[in-house]
């Protein structure tokens, strides 16, 4: 092969054909650097747009040294500072007609564009030399700094912050999972004296074998591929994955209270220690549809405490599994202080029901059916392709498990989800929080 910027690159290029059993519809193309820098080539949505994502393997849960949290969604903002070649980021994106954003989470740091398909070189130039070459001084480092405390700040004016903030510390012992994406209060507000480190730590993340690009759109598939060899092959590879420590299996009930200083009505937080993501695994694929049948919006507790009874004004069902095992989340915002108590019984009662019954099966049926229709409408653009495949990048590397998920999902019978809550939903594992207000909420 031909040597590019002087590197002589080894590329496998993988085209992958939708299968008839697939759920995902479209065929792409696969292609691994040497530097372990991949790309996923997806050929979809509307003509002349591209969607140009790239994914970073790391969020908050990479933050394991003590008094370094936040410097993942840190550098969220930072990678919005250009370089010696663009160091007016913006500007030349906004020249392009391109759309651009960015988001943090626990398990990864994600960067958005969507643009014109005749722009794609020059955001791939754009692109790849802010991931290997971001210039930033010591001074725009401290603006910047001061910029998220000023988010940390406005943030609290929420009460679901104070509430997760003490969901985690209180449920997570060891794991990185203990504190919020934001990071600790004491990290923000020191941050301006971590310029140093964040070079440490962008130097250690943003590495080619932690990025996997969706390239999704309308573009030539070979052109795009000489593309990437391009614009990425010079790219250092030396990214060491850190050591994350396993949370301890919790053994005993726990429970906690927090009061937000603003105005706010109770809220009720019962959260059970839940698995890790995986796409093979039938009970935590379970544990997921175990959420919506137990207590998501069609449930029978939803109808009773929210519809029928009016007690809850709000319940929300966060069973979303992550990289590591996190936490199966049931939030209830609670009008009478007098009914938490009432409140809590019920949640504990729906979740010993699924212990002890099998659901039904055409309740569980119709579930799959709409978690299915849900990933298959998000596939209507380019930019909703990228983001449908997000989540199975971070635990993955890969977008390859997508349909060996949704064929695991349709697996699962009453008898899996059973096992699930068996499992789960234990008062071992259970973490209790409830949030009430310094101010009478009117």
């Amino acid at each position: 092969m031909k040597p590019i910027l002087g590197v002589l690159v080894a590329a496998a290029f993988l085209a992958v054909p939708a299968q008839a059993t697939d759920i995902f519809p479209y065929p792409y193309h696969k292609l691994e650097l040497d530097n372990g820098f991949k790309a996923y080539l997806i050929h979809a949505g509307a003509p002349g747009q591209i969607a140009y994502v790239t994914v970073v393997r790391t969020g908050s849960r990479e933050e394991w040294e003590p008094g370094r949290t936040g410097y993942a969604h840190f550098f969220e903002h930072m990678m919005f500072r250009g370089t010696k070649k663009y160091p007016h980021y913006d500007t030349v994106l906004t020249s392009i007609g391109a759309d651009n954003n960015a988001f943090t989470s626990n398990d990864m740091t994600v960067f958005y564009s969507v643009a014109s398909s005749d722009s794609l070189e020059k955001l791939m130039d754009i692109e790849s030399d802010r991931f290997m070459n971001l210039d930033y001084s010591e001074p725009d480092f401290r603006i910047e700094a001061g910029a998220i405390l000023g988010e940390f700040n406005q943030g609290r004016a929420n009460p679901y912050l104070y509430l997760e903030e003490k969901v985690h510390d209180t449920a997570f012992d060891r794991h990185t999972y203990k504190h919020l994406t934001i990071g600790l209060e004491a990290d923000v507000r020191a941050m301006p004296e971590g310029y140093e480190y964040s070079r440490k730590f962008f130097q250690h993340y943003y590495r080619p074998e932690n990025c996997v690009l969706l390239l999704v759109g309308d573009f030539d598939e070979n052109r795009a591929e000489q593309l990437v060899r391009k614009y990425y092959a010079s790219w250092k590879p030396g990214y060491v994955a850190p050591t994350i420590q396993p949370e301890p299996e919790q053994t005993a009930p726990r429970e906690a209270s927090v009061e937000f200083p603003g105005s706010s009505l109770p809220m009720l937080s019962i959260n059970y220690k839940g698995p890790a993501w995986s796409a093979t695994d039938r009970e935590a694929v379970a544990s997921q549809l175990l959420g919506e049948l137990a207590f998501g919006e069609n449930s029978a507790i939803y109808r009773k405490l929210v519809l029928n009874e009016q007690k809850v004004q709000n319940m929300s069902a966060d069973f979303d599994l992550q990289r590591d095992p996190g936490l199966l989340a049931v939030t209830s915002m609670v009008p009478n202080p007098k009914d938490l108590q009432y409140v809590q019984d019920e949640v504990e009662k729906t979740a010993a029901l699924y212990r002890e019954q099998l659901c039904d099966e055409q309740k569980l049926e119709d579930t799959k059916k709409a978690l299915r229709y849900g990933f298959l409408m998000n596939l209507e653009t380019a930019q909703g392709i990228a983001f449908s495949l997000v989540g199975i990048v971070v635990p993955t590397g890969g977008i390859e498990a997508v349909n060996d998920y949704y064929a695991t999902l349709e697996s699962v019978t009453p008898q899996d989800v059973k096992a699930a809550a068996d499992r789960y939903l234990v008062p071992n594992h259970r973490t209790i929080v409830i949030l009430t207000s310094k101010q009478e909420c009117r």
